[in-house]
């Protein structure tokens, strides 16, 4: 079964909001830790799919944030403050994730889920035109 460009775009989306509603979830249980994750994944997944469907590849968390710069914030399609966004939970994913006493709570993240829901909201809308 051969897939298309238009699969793949569709099931980076489909990942992004099924990854956001994960992060909701933990919310309710207070894991501060796995929330930042599971928000970063979810804009992750987002732009993953506007990279695919502008045919930008790359293989690396720093690409993916690197392209959606160059392509879209630089460009005006997307904002500044969407960009500020991503690169937070960025770099907050790296902390919770990869270093030592370190523990992420809800004032530290700073980061509000509205303002994720509209991020991969205005991305994947892009990513569907």
């Amino acid at each position: 079964m051969s897939r298309t460009k238009a699969d793949l775009v569709d099931y980076r989306i489909q990942r992004a909001y099924s990854t956001l509603q994960a992060a909701k979830s933990l919310m309710e249980s207070s894991n501060w830790d796995s929330v930042t994750n599971r928000l970063y994944y979810a804009c992750f997944y987002a732009v993953s799919a506007l990279l695919a469907q502008n045919e930008l590849d790359t293989y690396t968390h720093k690409g993916v944030k690197t392209m959606l710069s160059q392509h879209f914030i630089k460009s005006g399609l997307v904002s500044m403050s969407h960009g500020k966004l991503y690169n937070k939970l960025f770099e907050a994913r790296n902390q919770a994730d990869y270093e030592d006493f370190i523990s992420i709570d809800e004032e530290k993240l700073g980061v509000s889920i509205d303002d994720v829901e509209q991020f991969v909201s205005t991305i994947t809308d892009l990513a569907k035109q």
